[in-house]
């Protein structure tokens, strides 16, 4: 389905994912397409934010965590900034699995011609014979205006213009995001679930996806209208093997002392356990449908 909603920006989400949730598979192929689908899903929600935990302290953990890290932003970047941003890693060898996200800030023209004034794209900036130059994608990079406190090379959002001679050049400007959805941020966490939500000041409301919750139906009002006033929204995610509860009580917490409310986004599943990958889609799905009531 290629129609896009006419509603270009939703509301606020974020998403807490186990670095574990990678280990009922087997081989590097496996996992790195699975992490591919938690990134198709972001995209398809609109997901602003990532954040990657580690629910077990051991040096397995910490790699999983690199790994996820590095695939969900390999994908997150447009394909045309990959080569300057990634190169050869090891790690993804088996990224051409990976299907694209298509979303605005991966544009698919790639000739010069297909430019627009005040277009955004996402750039590679660097010195090109003393000259700054920004890559955005078509034959050639172009001037960067504008950008003196840059410490090129990196990478930054920019707007295209034409200059008095009629060619196109670059300036620095903020992501889009209140006008158009424009990709996810990824955090690699470094800490526990509940350090991380102890600590923390930046999510108001905070709702746990678990089997062990209130069936969704049954909380739909308090659900909308929370979401509506506190604007952003985090959902956590355990694992198939163990849930959010069993997660928190292993570091000497309750699920509910750190979260707002426990949610059961399919209470009449017809399987033993839903995967990580799977129960994102669903609660993704089951919300992002609640904020439209």
């Amino acid at each position: 389905m290629s129609v896009q909603s006419t509603k270009s920006v939703l509301l606020p989400l974020s998403i807490a994912i186990p670095s574990s949730f990678i280990d009922v598979y087997s081989n590097n192929s496996q996992k790195t397409q699975q992490i591919g689908r938690i990134a198709r899903a972001a995209a398809i929600f609109q997901v602003d934010e990532i954040i990657i935990y580690l629910d077990r302290q051991n040096q397995k953990q910490r790699k999983n965590n690199k790994l996820i890290s590095l695939v969900l932003n390999y994908m997150e970047t447009p394909q045309y900034l990959r080569k300057h941003l990634f190169g050869r890693i090891p790690e993804l060898h088996y990224a051409g699995l990976l299907p694209p996200l298509r979303t605005p800030h991966h544009p698919l023209e790639k000739v010069s011609n297909a430019l627009k004034a005040n277009e955004i794209r996402e750039g590679y900036a660097f010195i090109d014979k003393r000259q700054l130059v920004v890559d955005i994608g078509i034959e050639t990079p172009i001037p960067l205006l504008k950008a003196n406190s840059l410490n090129p090379p990196t990478r930054l959002t920019v707007k295209i213009q034409l200059n008095q001679k009629g060619h196109f050049v670059a300036y620095p400007c903020r992501p889009p995001r209140t006008k158009k959805y424009w990709g996810y941020q990824v955090v690699e966490l470094q800490s526990s679930l509940s350090e991380f939500l102890v600590k923390t000041s930046d999510y108001k409301y905070i709702v746990a996806i678990t089997r062990k919750g209130a069936p969704i139906k049954t909380k739909v009002d308090l659900l909308h209208q929370k979401w509506q006033k506190a604007v952003r929204l985090l959902l956590l995610f355990g694992t198939h093997k163990e849930g959010l509860s069993e997660i928190l009580a292993r570091e000497g917490y309750s699920l509910s002392s750190l979260t707002d409310y426990s949610i059961n986004i399919l209470p009449h599943q017809g399987v033993a356990t839903i995967r990580t990958e799977e129960a994102v889609f669903i609660a993704l799905t089951g919300f992002r449908l609640l904020e439209q009531k």
